[in-house]
């Protein structure tokens, strides 16, 4: 049954398309969504399960797999919930691959392994642009008085702004945290951000220092942008389909 893979491909990318634009412009996706795509995708890998009888175990497999790396995933911080019922979703649709890509690893592979292995090899280009575009902001990094271990990951999780900037900014969180009371500015140094945490809320923030006389607007801070890695699942399931898993392929070919 040829023309079911295809029209779960179609499905599939429907769904990433649709996600990834409401990720990178809300940060958040309805979940009646994924409750639709994947009672679509479970009814399209139930009539395949039915064509093919020897398939219920792989399907098994990789859908509870998917689970549970959604899970894993969630619970360490690494994706948000969005991001986890995508892949539980994508893992319903796709429990195998669903056409042979260029690097093909075999059919017992799982394919929602290849989606997440592809999808955090490419996030790994926010970094390369974070540090290039750091190199020349080297001044403000000698500047900042903060223990070396913080100005060395910094130059890869974010970079510095002045707070008028900031303010304007969205989806963006200060990567150091400044407490004023009675008088006395405490500040923290910080590596990453609650998902569960409000852009504006912190700028709001910002701006009752501001009125203090705390911080001046010209002031540097190092902020991190909140990545829509919706987006990235979206390329990497792009290239899971049309290139394979390149990196198992090269581990267990060479």
């Amino acid at each position: 049954m040829v023309v079911i893979p295809v029209i779960k491909i179609i499905l599939s990318l429907t769904m990433l398309a649709y996600t990834s634009y409401l990720d990178v412009r809300y940060r958040e996706v309805n979940p009646k969504i994924w409750l639709i795509f994947g009672f679509l995708g479970g009814t399209l890998t139930a009539a395949e399960i039915f064509a093919n009888n020897y398939l219920l175990t792989i399907v098994t497999i990789n859908i509870v797999l998917g689970l549970v790396i959604g899970i894993i995933s969630y619970i360490l911080g690494l994706f948000g919930g969005a991001d986890f019922l995508c892949l539980f979703i994508l893992s319903i649709i796709h429990p195998y691959p669903p056409v042979r890509p260029l690097y093909y690893v075999g059919p017992i592979y799982p394919f929602i392994v290849t989606i997440v292995m592809n999808s955090l090899l490419l996030s790994l280009a926010v970094p390369i642009i974070n540090f290039t575009r750091n190199i020349r902001n080297m001044k403000y990094l000698r500047n900042l008085k903060a223990p070396l271990k913080y100005k060395l990951l910094y130059l890869l999780i974010g970079y510095p702004v002045t707070i008028k900037k900031y303010l304007k900014m969205k989806y963006t969180y200060p990567l150091i945290i400044y407490k004023y009371h009675e008088g006395k500015t405490d500040i923290k140094f910080r590596l990453t951000f609650n998902i569960e945490e409000e852009h504006q809320e912190h700028q709001e923030y910002f701006k009752t220092l501001i009125d203090k006389g705390v911080l001046k607007e010209d002031n540097i801070i190092w902020v991190t942008q909140g990545i829509p890695l919706l987006v990235f699942i979206t390329l990497g399931y792009i290239m899971s389909i049309s290139l394979g898993d390149i990196v198992v392929h090269m581990l267990f070919t060479s």
